[in-house]
């Protein structure tokens, strides 16, 4: 069954939902509304993570969550296995596969490449523009975010009332933080053209 809900259809569109949703997200805030600006949180997240694989090459459409093309899949598999010791991942579609893709990543920039392949030559200089320390620190407390937030969502009515109450404002909070770091360090990658052209991916979301 498909989605009653239409589609954002390009990049306008996009910073509309955007900013009404981040405007949401302060209202919410304002009010006491935590749980809808838990679940605004998320879906900021899950797309900030996606346009950052994006820019890194990870993803050949933005809407679409197979890893990488025929030019790059093995190696995007590698740095993923390298780094969670895992040797299968199907796709990037879960937000905790995005997470670790991402830390991946960083794992392979902290050390010096010498190799020949034109996509991690280009990958490694790229994520050397960014602030590394920071995102890798920001995006291992992500993982503890996720499973409180989940903790919330699907185990609400088993928890004892003041107790969910007592991190829930300060959660709500630094859910939209950390999507803000992902997205400031994501437009800095997403300059780095040469990552996505040298696997031959569509320059453009």
């Amino acid at each position: 069954m498909g989605s009653s809900i239409k589609t954002t259809e390009n990049a306008t569109d996009k910073y509309t939902t955007y900013r009404a949703l981040t405007g949401r997200h302060k209202l919410a805030m304002k009010h006491g509304f935590f749980f809808e600006a838990l679940l605004i949180d998320y879906a900021v997240l899950e797309d900030r993570l996606a346009a950052f694989l994006w820019a890194a090459g990870a993803l050949n459409d933005i809407d679409r969550f197979s890893l990488g093309n025929k030019r790059n899949k093995a190696q995007l598999l590698g740095l993923y296995s390298a780094y969670t010791g895992k040797d299968k991942l199907s796709n990037l579609k879960n937000i905790s596969a995005k997470i670790d893709m991402v830390l991946a990543m960083i794992s392979f920039a902290e050390k010096a490449y010498d190799g020949d392949n034109r996509y991690l030559t280009a990958l490694h200089k790229g994520l050397h523009k960014l602030d590394l320390e920071g995102l890798k620190a920001d995006l291992t407390e992500l993982h503890s975010w996720r499973e409180y937030r989940n903790e919330v969502i699907h185990g609400a009515m088993t928890k004892n009332i003041y107790s969910l109450y007592e991190e829930l404002e300060d959660k709500a909070e630094l859910g939209l933080n950390y999507a803000r770091v992902i997205d400031k360090e994501s437009q800095k990658l997403k300059r780095q053209k040469y990552i996505r052209k040298s696997v031959n991916m569509p320059p453009k979301k």
